[in-house]
């Protein structure tokens, strides 16, 4: 056996597929990733700076040289999917991006795939699914972290639901003495008290930083209006979460996205994959984890 595993990752963002494959034991020999944020590939360069960075994926003519790699990752933008956007779907250019990854699939052959996205209408599952070859495996992140997330995973091989680990709220919130709390301004209020009369109740998303059994919703990389969609009450206050709760609530090390702005940040913690969620899936593969003995 070689010293790892071979892996090309499209929309890389900062490289959580390669912090989920080193904290599951898996050697890589060659990680390739295809990202244009350039705030996330400086983060993703700091934590992992033996990455091969390629650049925008749609500059990428032809795949074949990565042929047979052992491992091909994607998580697609998610936006025209999403039940919280306009369900563009694949009139989004941002979900037509989903056929890059196809078109790498085709190219590169790999001995394993896996494809993340959100939940989302029954007809666009399909699509995918057709597209794919594979039927997804839904998982709500819930199970390994404090944190509400529901994606959908394609991959080719065996995945069983994760058992409830029993991460709460009250095992990821930073103390007063850890953090400088960012608490929503009168205006950010007052524009959320008019939402609620609107309809839109962003109450629903908010928690109680002494609640003993409470999840996070679920990270989200925008903001409304300035009133955060991530908000929880604190000493009597409203506040947000923290750059490094977000960390936590994507299971990722304290400061791991340290070095750009908290709104960078939030941004690519928002994009970005629950890395409990993928350990496990990896964990699923056998294939996989003979690189880990």
């Amino acid at each position: 056996m070689d010293n790892g595993i071979k892996v090309v990752s499209l929309f890389d963002g900062k490289a959580c597929g390669l912090q989920a494959l080193k904290e599951q034991g898996i050697r890589v020999a060659e990680y390739h990733a295809f990202e244009n944020d350039k705030y996330a590939m400086q983060i993703a360069n700091k934590n992992h700076p033996e990455i091969i960075q390629h650049g925008e994926v749609t500059f990428m003519t032809d795949f074949s040289q990565f042929k047979d790699v052992d491992l091909l990752l994607a998580g697609s933008p998610c936006q025209g999917f999403s039940y919280a956007g306009k369900q563009l779907a694949f009139n989004d250019p941002r979900s037509q991006l989903f056929f890059e990854f196809v078109r790498a699939k085709k190219d590169i052959k790999p001995k394993s795939f896996l494809l993340e996205n959100v939940k989302m209408q029954q007809k666009f599952t399909d699509t995918i699914t057709n597209y794919v070859g594979v039927p997804p495996i839904l998982i709500n992140s819930a199970l390994v972290s404090a944190q509400n997330r529901v994606r959908n995973y394609w991959c080719n091989w065996k995945v069983e639901q994760p058992e409830d680990k029993g991460i709460y709220l009250k095992n990821i919130l930073q103390s007063d003495n850890e953090a400088d709390f960012s608490f929503l301004s009168k205006k950010a209020l007052e524009y959320m008290n008019k939402e609620v009369r609107g309809g839109r109740n962003h109450w629903d998303f908010m928690h109680h930083s002494d609640s003993a059994k409470e999840k996070s919703s679920t990270v989200v990389s925008n903001f409304f209006k300035g009133a955060p969609y991530n908000v929880l009450i604190h000493q009597g206050k409203i506040r947000r979460f923290t750059p490094v709760e977000c960390e936590r609530l994507q299971g990722l090390p304290d400061n791991y996205t340290g070095g750009v702005s908290n709104t960078q940040r939030y941004k690519m913690l928002g994009n970005g994959w629950n890395v409990p969620t993928i350990k496990h899936i990896f964990s699923q593969n056998k294939y996989l984890m003979e690189y880990a003995k």
